[in-house]
C-alpha cells in the first residue's frame, strides 16, 4: 500500500539522526503522546484528550505509530499517520519515519472520487447542467489531494522541529 500511497504522492519518509539515547527519547516521546489508537473509530475523541498531549497513539521500545491530536474547534483536520523505528548507534538515536495518510482520510477521499466518477458518468449522457456538476465534483476531488499532500508535508515539517525540540530539552 505504501508503494500506491507513494505513487499518488501521498507518502513521505525522514531519517533524522538525534544526540540522544533511544529510551530516552521514547520516555521523552510517551510524555508527550496519549496512550491509544490512532484510528478514526476511538472510544475517546481528540478534543477529550488533556491538552499537556500533542499525539495520539502507540509507543514501544524500538518503534511507535502516532498521530497529532486533534483540538477543539480544530480546522486542521488533516494529520497524518507517523510510524516510526528507533535504533540506536553509539548513544545517537536514529529514527526511521513514514508519513501517510489516516484510514479515515483516505475513505474520504475514495468516496469523493466515487462521487465524482458517477456525476462525470451521469453527466455524459445529460445537459449542460451535468456537466457543471461533474466539474465542481472533479474540482472537490482534486482540492482533497491537495489537502492531504499539504497535510503530509506540513506534518512531516512539525514533527521533524518536535523530535528536535525533544532531543535538546534538558
Amino acid at each position: 500500500m505504501n508503494s500506491f500511497f507513494k505513487s499518488i504522492g501521498l507518502y513521505n519518509s525522514l531519517i533524522i539522526d538525534l544526540n540522544i539515547n533511544s529510551a530516552e527519547l521514547v520516555q521523552r516521546l510517551m510524555k508527550v503522546t496519549y496512550k491509544t489508537n490512532t484510528t478514526f473509530i476511538s472510544l475517546e475523541k481528540d478534543s477529550t484528550i488533556p491538552t499537556r498531549f500533542e499525539y495520539r497513539g502507540m509507543i514501544d521500545a524500538n518503534s511507535f505509530t502516532i498521530k497529532r491530536r486533534g483540538r477543539l474547534f480544530d480546522m486542521n483536520r488533516s494529520n497524518p499517520v507517523f510510524h516510526g523505528t528507533i535504533s540506536d548507534k553509539n548513544g545517537i538515536s536514529s529514527v526511521a519515519i513514514e508519513f501517510f495518510p489516516s484510514g479515515f482520510q483516505i475513505l474520504n477521499w475514495f468516496f469523493i472520487l466515487c462521487f465524482c466518477f458517477l456525476i462525470g458518468f451521469v453527466s455524459i449522457t445529460g445537459d449542460q447542467q451535468g456537466l457543471i456538476v461533474g466539474a465542481v465534483a472533479f474540482t472537490i476531488a482534486i482540492t482533497q489531494y491537495f489537502i492531504l499532500k499539504r497535510g503530509i508535508s506540513r506534518g512531516k515539517y512539525e514533527f521533524e522541529r518536535e523530535l528536535i525540540y525533544i532531543a535538546q530539552k534538558p
